[in-house]
């Protein structure tokens, strides 16, 4: 026989207004024990964000009472600008529930397409496009400061451009022709990556340097399909090379190119999940494909949803709706 559960007839009792309450409270204590606090200020509280003021930007500020909604006010020293801890946050005037955002923040780490977003946590497409964005903000940026060592592969992988409209007799354009987008990756051995985009077609020399010499530590062995535009790169930073070319017949170049072949893949399915998706947002979309890779190599060290809590609170970074 099934367990009765003494609880049962109690919640059926229930209004729908204390039912909405009760499924609050729940929400809350299933909060409390996953991530250790239960709304946006207290995990700000947690991560030890410092009150930045949103105007000038300054450190330096006093405690200047609450608002009516009960959170701590600050004042700026510097121009008194009044502010709270969240304010020059993504998380100035959220409306979304705390365990609400973290469910949406569980299913877009596996890739999840908005509509999907939308009818599993019961949100709008305007909300749900919202957060996306709001998300997307935070690591905007973020490989600018990423640094690969030791042993690196390199390439590049190439998208359609369906922006580019074309007569409906004229055919789409064969080879690395400029209706293709062209990602330059690299990777090295500890799986450190970057995919950065770099113009349309096949990259000149220069679209290699600009896109992976920031990234790469002088020094480092290339290992490469022996594309001449790889050279410059290569010289400049004054790397080993190693060449293996392209041929799928060849156990080699399968063997030493693996671990980016496999990164075109990686990448490549999660962007064909986001059909209609606008080109304009598609290296928002890559820097948030890079930051997932490493918070899942490094899951066991630190858990994924909670780093991920953790970066969002502490990125100073404000999205305002456009209307």
């Amino acid at each position: 026989m099934s367990e009765i559960n003494p609880y049962e007839d109690y919640v059926f009792s229930l209004s729908d207004e204390q039912f909405s309450y009760l499924v609050q409270a729940v929400d809350k204590r299933i909060d409390s024990k996953l991530y250790g606090v239960t709304s946006f200020e207290e995990a700000a509280l947690r991560y030890e964000r410092k009150p930045v003021c949103p105007k000038c930007g300054s450190l330096s500020n006093h405690e200047d009472g609450y608002t009516p909604g009960g959170h701590k006010r600050y004042r700026c020293e510097d121009c008194s600008c009044s502010y709270t801890l969240l304010s020059d946050s993504i998380f100035n005037s959220a409306k979304i529930s705390l365990h609400k955002l973290m469910s949406y923040i569980q299913l877009m780490s596996f890739n999840v397409p908005l509509q999907l977003l939308c009818e599993v946590l019961d949100i709008s497409s305007n909300t749900s496009e919202l957060w996306r964005k709001k998300i997307f903000e935070t690591v905007n940026g973020y490989q600018d400061h990423l640094k690969l060592y030791g042993t690196i592969r390199i390439d590049e992988t190439y998208l359609s451009d369906y922006s580019i409209l074309h007569n409906q007799f004229e055919k789409r354009k064969r080879g690395l022709s400029k209706d293709l987008i062209c990602i330059v990756t690299a990777i090295d051995s500890y799986k450190n990556m970057v995919a950065i985009i770099s113009g349309h077609g096949k990259p000149s020399s220069k679209r290699i340097k600009d896109a992976l010499e920031s990234h790469i530590t002088e020094g480092s062995t290339i290992i490469h399909d022996g594309d001449r535009s790889h050279n410059g790169l290569i010289k400049k930073l004054n790397c080993a090379s190693k060449v293996y070319k392209a041929d799928s017949k060849d156990p080699e170049y399968l063997k030493y190119m693996a671990l980016i072949n496999n990164m075109h893949g990686w990448l490549k399915r999660y962007i064909w999940r986001f059909i209609g998706m606008d080109i304009n947002n598609l290296q928002s979309y890559l820097n948030w494909f890079i930051y997932l890779q490493r918070c899942r190599r490094d899951n066991e060290k630190w858990p994924k949803t909670e780093r991920i809590l953790r970066h969002l609170v502490l990125t100073d970074t404000r999205f305002t709706r456009k209307y």
